[in-house]
């Protein structure tokens, strides 16, 4: 009897030693996936630059003037619009789903208004080994939505603007919101260069019985032309600087180049972005436009993009 008490005792023993063991591993296995959705609450669509120009250039886009797009990262840059603007764009991805932006912006003299709508449909439960909305790699029905409105004054060479800002994440029928502001100035000298400052989701989610994060993003931005954009020729870089609330800050720089003949042509684009806090998402990204008149459609690729995957993306813009 004793025998057979001690193996019992023994047994579980063991099975207390493996256990532990399995913990461990299991604590091991999921530590980098929880890493990588610590921002969970914060909503996709204000992680992923909406206008492909941008996502081109690593996200820098606070000084890039007179698209529809700048509606999604300084009001004031819509300035520059000489009548009317337009931007859609479109990503399809194994886990991110349909990401699609669309934004109209127009000048009423000194006046701009624009609007901008950027859609986030999951398809699925995204990431290896677990959702990044949900813990299981289980199909589920979950969307986002931002919606933005902007009003730009300008006198000058000077543009200040100011953007309202509607967030809602529905997941499974459950749906939680964010609203919130931001504030831009822009100082454009011609087309030759461009200045740009921004402060995004100024106080965060104004809505204090949401649990959606909108952490506030400062931005200031430089862009040159090198030669005049209405010439031949293309030669432009971008530099920019960004501060996301309780982040380090992080710097990004790019360049576009290319060759237009009577309204038609490419542009290429690279863009470096420091990554600060640890991630696997690429520094570098890649684009391209083909310019054909009043319309130019780009092109963007990330190597590695929010959910460790290499993701393309294309979009549409016509000013006239």
């Amino acid at each position: 009897m004793r025998g057979e008490a001690g193996a019992k005792g023994l047994d579980r023993a063991l099975v207390a030693c493996w256990a532990v063991v399995a913990l461990g591993v299991q604590q091991a296995v999921t530590a980098p996936i929880l890493a990588q959705t610590s921002s969970i609450d914060e909503p996709v669509v204000l992680r992923f630059p909406p206008s492909i120009r941008a996502a081109g250039f690593n996200g820098a886009g606070v000084a890039l003037v007179g698209n529809a797009g700048a509606v999604f990262f300084n009001p004031a840059a819509l300035a520059t619009i000489r009548h009317v603007a337009l931007e859609g764009a479109l990503q399809s991805g194994p886990f991110a789903g349909e990401l699609s932006t669309a934004a109209v912006a127009w000048r009423i003299r000194q006046f701009d208004i624009g609007f901008g709508l950027h859609y986030f449909d999951f398809d699925e439960s995204p990431g290896p080994g677990g959702g990044f909305l949900t813990p299981a790699r289980t199909p589920v029905e979950a969307s986002e939505l931002l919606a933005v409105g902007s009003l730009v004054y300008r006198f000058g060479l000077i543009a200040l603007g100011g953007s309202g800002k509607w967030v809602t994440r529905n997941v499974e029928g459950v749906r939680e919101r964010g609203v919130s502001a931001d504030l831009g100035m822009a100082i454009a000298v011609f087309d030759i260069m461009a200045i740009g400052f921004a402060v995004q989701n100024i106080s965060g989610n104004w809505l204090n019985t949401s649990y959606l994060k909108m952490p506030r993003l400062t931005r200031f931005g430089f862009t040159m032309n090198y030669v005049d954009p209405q010439g031949t020729f293309r030669l432009l870089s971008t530099i920019e600087s960004q501060w996301k609330s309780g982040r380090k800050q992080r710097f990004v720089i790019g360049g576009e180049g290319g060759i237009v003949i009577s309204g038609v042509g490419v542009v290429g684009r690279l863009g470096y972005g420091t990554r600060p806090e640890p991630t696997a998402r690429a520094a570098v990204t890649y684009g391209a436009t083909l310019e054909l008149g009043a319309m130019d459609v780009d092109f963007a690729y990330d190597p590695n993009d929010l959910f460790n995957e290499p993701s393309s993306r294309i979009g549409v813009r016509i000013a006239i």
